[in-house]
């Protein structure tokens, strides 16, 4: 899948992509399903780009201050929707058509010192293929369990 980067910046400025939540109740309870959330995760993902959409799909957990947000999100470069206006600074044409890419991103108190990750996975055309699936479960869990550990240190 190709998207020009005007067109890309364009679509997530006024949210014109798929944007879906799995919902669990706290940290544990993300974890005791993590493999089906993940598995969630990446067939909603495929289900977007098989319809020739962009999406933001993500399993949120708990709320307020503990709130954690894991999920997929598919992008031109390794920037979360948030920061759609410095998109273009990495782009020297926005004419220019690009392949799109699924990213993990993963936020929450303790995850590390941003509260941030983002992980690239796999152009948009191998993820719906197949590739990547075992990435997404394995940075899922990896960024749960290190969030649920920093926090019982701090």
């Amino acid at each position: 899948m190709q998207i020009k980067v005007k067109d890309f910046i364009g679509k997530i400025e006024n949210e014109d992509y798929r944007r879906e939540n799995i919902l669990a109740d706290g940290i544990d309870s993300a974890l005791d399903g993590a493999g089906d959330a993940a598995a969630k995760l990446a067939d909603r993902t495929v289900s977007a780009l098989e319809a020739g959409e962009l999406a933001e799909v993500r399993l949120v957990a708990g709320d307020g201050e503990d709130q954690v947000s894991v999920g997929l999100e598919t992008g031109i470069i390794n920037l979360p929707f948030e920061n759609i206006r410095k998109v273009d600074n990495f782009f020297d044409d926005t004419e220019a058509e690009v392949p799109v890419i699924v990213y993990f991103v993963a936020r929450g108190r303790g995850l590390n010192e941003s509260d941030f990750r983002i992980m690239r996975i796999a152009p948009a055309g191998e993820f719906v293929s197949g590739q990547g699936r075992d990435a997404v479960s394995a940075a899922l869990a990896d960024a749960l369990n290190q969030i649920r550990e920093n926090r019982k240190e701090g």
